[in-house]
């Protein structure tokens, strides 16, 4: 493998990344680059990651999520190679795991898309940039798994808590005790 120099680094960083390299699910509309083909262009600089953290947490809507996170590490040379030197980018991703249908292995997901994430901060090569504002980032809706969730009996706390918040018109509130409460208000409270 070549040692790639500080100038050859810089020189590759910048390059648009290749069209060949690029994917889209929406025909077009916006693209990224495929986990083994980013990984392979970041094999010549030696990656390596570290600090994957992840949290699990169920959103507002009572959606089971995770949010997670990593260091990308690049390597490359002084042009002298006097030294090794290493560049540090952090990614970050986080998602609902309705958003994957069925993917036992969200983990490897999550930590695929922190690398691209941490990866695109490098420079054009792996993809900053690759959707530029002239490029609508693509309308999802749909593609989701939409599962029936059995909702839990409130308690008269709970009760209490969503009168209160249709007194003060807490829209957010009434969403969230809704969606996790069986709430029958008015007509459906027979």
């Amino acid at each position: 493998m070549v040692k790639i120099t500080e100038t050859m680094a810089m020189e590759i960083l910048q390059r648009e990344v290749a069209d060949e390299f690029k994917a889209s699910i929406d025909n077009g509309e916006s693209f990224f680059i495929p986990i083994e083909v980013l990984e392979s262009l970041l094999d010549g600089f030696s990656y390596s990651t570290r600090n994957f953290s992840y949290t699990i947490f169920k959103d507002g809507y009572a959606n089971l999520c995770v949010a997670a996170s990593l260091e990308l590490i690049i390597n490359y040379y002084a042009d002298d190679d006097s030294v090794k030197i290493q560049r540090s980018f952090v990614g970050a991703c986080n998602f609902s795991l309705n958003s994957l249908g069925v993917n036992t292995h969200f983990l490897a997901t999550a930590k695929s898309e922190c690398v691209k994430n941490a990866a695109s901060d490098a420079g054009k090569y792996f993809g900053r940039g690759l959707n530029k504002s002239d490029n609508a980032v693509p309308d999802t809706k749909g593609t989701a798994i939409i599962k029936k969730s059995v909702k839990s009996k409130p308690d008269m706390k709970i009760m209490q808590q969503f009168a209160d918040a249709v007194i003060a018109g807490d829209q957010a509130t009434i969403t969230m005790l809704t969606n996790i409460y069986e709430i029958k208000t008015g007509a459906d409270a027979t």
